[in-house]
């Protein structure tokens, strides 16, 4: 693992969990396998800092353990895959509110927040988040079918899970789901509520977040994004549609789906009032994408009015092609993104043909080329000729492009910035930590007060504590933290686009 990568799962196991699991955390990711006993001794804890430790990680499904040889001890490893997607709760929190609205991104909430927990408790929960108004006029009944469509979906899946159920994301519930989620008894809720004494009838029935579901989602949009960028709105519609009924008959990571008839997409568009421009040009539609260089929809067949597949992962290799020439531009010019475009156009180029084809100066070329050579972008091969005279051996070096290793060296690009990021926002929090202190205690008395009932007056006498150039301070801070914020967001853009070609080539 690299070094970055380490430095940033540190700092997300410190921020959210404390020192003492981070340090458990990271010596768990020094090693692969680790007994209880090693971990206490590398880590110098006591023992029941370390039990401790491991309960809340594995708790987070963020370590995982399995008996050793002999099967009486346990060795603990951790997922640092899991850690990384701390970072991403809030697009998965978004995600859901534009799906299925505001109590549906609670339930995702309350469940991220605990690592897993029982349906009724989450019911339970949330009800008590609703307004007062809200509270009073809606039945727990409208959150339990909203924990239903989550559950359904495949965006919840009960502990302990089979691997394969969490990868296919079926509309369809099991009958499993639904004998689980028919125990929670609104009635029996309601006595919960009024009688704490009052046991709940879904006690050992847990659930958790399934990642895997989100991903696809997001990946999903990355597809559709790009051909609506390229073709348009109503392209992009129709591509949105494949990729749905792919789920019905193809592994959803599957490199290339299986054909989808148009006739089956033409059905659905017929049935959404919206899509009536989609409809009406859908043949031109479908004849333009596939007539396109980019071959990412390609015709299978002629059966059913013609059937179509997509190819996933030509696709993401595609976009990470754009991603790398995009950065090059960014960080050299444009010259070096032309070089660069040039050396992919062919698998193996000799300098002097780069500063013939690219028409830039021979001494500019030569050194934007081994620029390019340094920072890992290019690749060099190099080729021995012998003389026939037994002369001395000539060597020809040819530049070439390694997309998979400039994919990961951009990885490791990303955890850099994102660690600088995540440094820099604790640098900037303890540069101001006695004013952020200071308006903590001032709104922990200003609610104590509000509690009870205190007048206007005493309010705001309390928060004058608060001077003009605090709250100046205050205001500047939360400003810095915000861009910070949205960069890390941005940054893990990146990570997920890198991630999903890495995952489609290996």
């Amino acid at each position: 693992m690299s070094l970055f990568r380490q430095k940033v799962i540190n700092s997300i196991l410190t921020d959210r969990f404390g020192p003492v699991v981070a340090k458990v955390g990271t010596f768990l990711l020094q090693n692969e396998t680790n007994p209880f006993l090693f971990i206490k001794r590398g880590t110098d804890l006591t023992v029941s800092l370390v039990k401790d430790s491991l309960c809340i990680l594995i708790k987070y499904g963020l370590v995982t353990f399995k008996p050793n040889k002999n099967e009486k001890l346990a060795n603990y490893s951790i997922n640092s895959d899991n850690v990384l997607l701390m970072l991403r709760y809030p697009k998965y929190l978004h995600h859901i509110k534009k799906l299925f609205g505001d109590e549906s991104e609670m339930i995702i909430e309350e469940i991220l927040q605990r690592g897993y927990w029982t349906g009724s408790e989450v019911i339970l929960k949330v009800n008590q988040r609703r307004p007062q108004i809200k509270s009073r006029s809606q039945p727990l009944s409208d959150i339990k079918e909203n924990l239903c469509c989550l559950i359904t979906a495949k965006y919840l899946q009960r502990v302990p899970y089979s691997v394969e159920d969490a990868a296919v994301p079926s509309l369809i519930m099991s009958e499993d789901c639904a004998s689980d989620l028919n125990k929670i008894d609104i009635k029996l809720l309601i006595s919960h509520q009024k009688d704490k004494s009052v046991q709940l009838s879904d006690q050992n029935i847990y659930w958790t977040v399934n990642f895997d579901r989100f991903h696809q989602d997001m990946r999903d949009e990355i597809v559709v994004k790009a051909f609506t960028k390229k073709f348009g709105e109503n392209a992009g519609s129709i591509i949105k549609l494949f990729l749905r009924q792919m789920y019905i008959r193809t592994n959803p990571w599957a490199e290339v789906c299986n054909p989808v008839p148009a006739l089956e997409i033409k059905d659905i568009l017929k049935k959404q009032a919206s899509q009536s421009l989609a409809l009406a040009f859908f043949d031109q539609y479908l004849s333009t994408m596939e007539q396109d260089n980019s071959n990412l929809l390609r015709k299978a067949g002629e059966a059913s009015g013609g059937s179509y597949q997509l190819y996933l992962k030509e696709a993401f290799t595609q976009f990470t092609w754009e991603l790398v020439e995009h950065i090059v531009l960014e960080k050299h010019d444009s010259k070096a993104a032309r070089i660069f475009r040039l050396v992919k156009s062919q698998p193996y180029i000799e300098p002097d043909q780069i500063q013939q084809l690219a028409m830039i100066p021979a001494k500019e070329a030569k050194r934007l080329s081994y620029r390019l050579y340094e920072d890992k972008f290019l690749h060099i091969q190099e080729l021995k000729k012998a003389s026939s005279n037994n002369g001395p051996v000539k060597n020809y070096t040819l530049f070439h492009i390694h997309l998979e290793s400039v994919a990961s060296m951009l990885l490791e690009m990303c955890y850099k910035t994102l660690y600088n990021h995540i440094s820099r926002r604790h640098f900037e929090k303890q540069q101001s930590k006695r004013i952020i202190d200071k308006k903590h205690r001032v709104d922990t008395i200003l609610m104590g007060m509000q509690a009870q009932g205190a007048a206007e007056e005493q309010l705001s006498d309390i928060e004058e504590l608060l001077t003009p150039s605090e709250e100046e301070v205050l205001k500047k801070i939360d400003r810095v933290m915000k861009k910070l914020n949205i960069v890390e967001l941005e940054v893990d853009d990146t990570i997920f686009m890198l991630n999903m070609y890495l995952i489609y080539v290996s």
